[in-house]
């Protein structure tokens, strides 16, 4: 065993800071991890040391040594315990509890994907488990699956957010280390990350939203063949749908995870716990109980909202309003439509090219946040509480006559078809090419969530709600469309582009049944 100033490497039976090495668990950006035994009480632990590759670097090993102390202080049920935290040899470690599961990653890699009520079970662990690093303080800046530890049994799974070797409370506001290092994993990244621009809380609640997707349909959001291609999506791409990947997943939670990954923070949700209540309400088809609040503190603190006093109870992070910051207002806005891929190739690589080529060789900066303009915006409501955190009144979605029905209708159509008819000249060279059927399927998509958020008048219920199912059968089968065009089955495209016009004709019936105008149209 070598405990010099390149840090140290441990074999079976080496003794370090008191611990008893069984064995390595692995090795991550700045840690090497052992099964360890505590002296006295005989108690397995897991046992991290700086990674010898990042012994040699003073800003590492300083970040992780006051990191490590921050996150002892932590109590919390979907926190891994650290018991002890220190130096030894002058190689900083510290040592934490064994959770003898497997890791959220392994688990997708066996399963591909979960389902839907699994997959909002483990985000809502996880959102309360960086709630508690948030209110010390903390960043995280590396959620991803890996780094999410499971124990319990199958069907009841317990998650551990763990992994503090890339989480940090020092002054620096960039996405990178002073030596120019990348902090975060790509797939997983908020956009002001990679822009080094202000980091908060909401850089998490970004990751989970991603975290989400990938546990929802088994790919990441952006899955490019390149780091550059994959930075530039985070920056500029909406985001995703996961329906539009798996289609066994509600709409209602495709709306959290692109609130989650809006661009701007923002848009996002004020905290990592209020993204797995909205996702839990959003499988129940309910609202969340609770008013929207930020927990974080100190650096993770949020600057434009509002600040709380944290303390850890057994069952989470209750909160205290300290000042009143700014209220997120409502707003409906038309889901962007992507732009065709070789507009990005054209142009949207070289630029983000250049970007990540600035930013890794220059090690960032408090420059601007490269946040693209607030056109990815899901239509959602931020509820911020008055003071005193109290509970807000829900409200009931207003009743519309009929008039406004079908003014209100007709308009989410015809914003619909305008944005079809943008790409229509496409469908004969691209009817079967992704991009395009990936575009139908939003448009779809957009108009089905247009139309639910509409009240009829009691005399139209029945007649409206045929023909918002009828909508939701055509968005069936464009996702159906979609799904074969994503595996080159030009054939399947073609039956569910068949079975789409059937659908349709369907529709237009029904519209016309309940005097829509522009909807009762192809």
């Amino acid at each position: 065993m070598d405990a010099g100033d390149r840090g140290v490497e441990l074999s079976e039976g080496d003794v370090f800071a008191g611990y008893r090495v069984e064995r390595i668990l692995g090795r991550g950006g700045m840690g090497l991890l052992y099964l360890a035994i505590e002296p006295g009480l005989e108690r397995r632990v897991a046992l991290k040391l700086i990674a010898p590759e990042a012994a040699a670097d003073e800003v590492f090993a300083r970040r992780f040594a006051e990191e490590s102390r921050i996150a002892a202080s932590i109590e919390h049920p979907n926190v891994v315990p650290i018991y002890a935290a220190g130096e030894e040899g002058g190689v900083p470690f510290i040592a934490m509890r064994y959770v003898s599961g497997s890791d959220l990653g392994a688990r997708i890699h066996r399963e591909g994907r979960l389902e839907p009520a699994a997959t909002v079970a483990l985000i809502a662990q996880v959102g309360n488990g960086l709630d508690a690093i948030h209110a010390v303080g903390l960043v995280h800046r590396d959620v991803k699956p890996a780094n999410v530890l499971l124990g319990g049994t199958a069907g009841e799974e317990h998650a551990y957010i763990t992994d503090f070797g890339v989480a940090r409370n020092v002054a620096t506001k960039s996405g990178l280390t002073q030596t120019g290092r990348f902090v975060g994993t790509l797939d997983y990244v908020a956009p002001e990350q990679i822009a080094g621009g202000g980091v908060d809380a909401r850089a998490d609640v970004y990751a989970l939203g991603c975290l989400m997707f990938k546990l929802l349909t088994g790919e990441v959001p952006y899955p490019k063949d390149s780091e550059a291609a994959r930075l530039y999506a985070h920056l500029n791409e909406p985001p995703p749908a996961p329906s539009l990947f798996a289609p066994q997943v509600p709409m209602a939670l495709d709306d959290v995870v692109i609130r989650a990954m809006s661009k701007s923070p923002e848009d996002r949700y004020p905290s990592a716990g209020d993204l797995g209540r909205a996702a839990l309400a959003a499988l129940g088809g309910d609202r969340p109980e609770l008013p929207e609040r930020t927990v974080a503190t100190g650096a993770a603190a949020t600057r434009t909202s509002a600040t709380v006093l944290a303390d850890e109870t057994q069952g989470g992070v209750e909160t205290q309003r300290l000042e009143q910051g700014r209220t997120q207002g409502s707003g409906e806005k038309a889901e962007p439509s992507r732009r065709p891929p070789w507009a990005v190739a054209l142009g949207g690589l070289a630029v983000v090219a250049a970007i990540v080529i600035g930013v890794l060789a220059l090690g960032g900066g408090d420059g601007g946040s490269g946040e693209s303009p607030d056109e990815n915006r899901s239509p959602t409501t931020a509820e911020n509480s008055a003071g005193g955190g109290a509970q807000q009144p829900k409200s009931e979605p207003k009743t519309l006559t009929e008039s406004e029905l079908v003014a209100k209708a007709d308009k989410v159509c015809e914003e619909s078809q305008s944005r079809y008819r943008a790409v229509r000249d496409l469908e004969s060279e691209y009817s079967a090419d992704v991009p395009y059927a990936e575009a139908l399927a939003r448009f779809a998509r957009s108009r089905v969530q247009g139309l639910r958020g509409l009240t009829p008048p009691p005399q139209l219920a029945d007649a409206y709600r045929e023909y918002v199912e009828a909508q939701e059968r055509v968005y069936a089968t464009d996702k159906q469309a979609l799904a074969a065009a994503r595996k080159g089955d030009a054939a399947g495209v073609e039956v569910a582009r068949d079975r789409r016009d059937a659908e349709d004709a369907l529709r237009e019936g029904l519209a016309r049944e309940v005097g829509f105008t522009v909807c009762s149209t192809p």
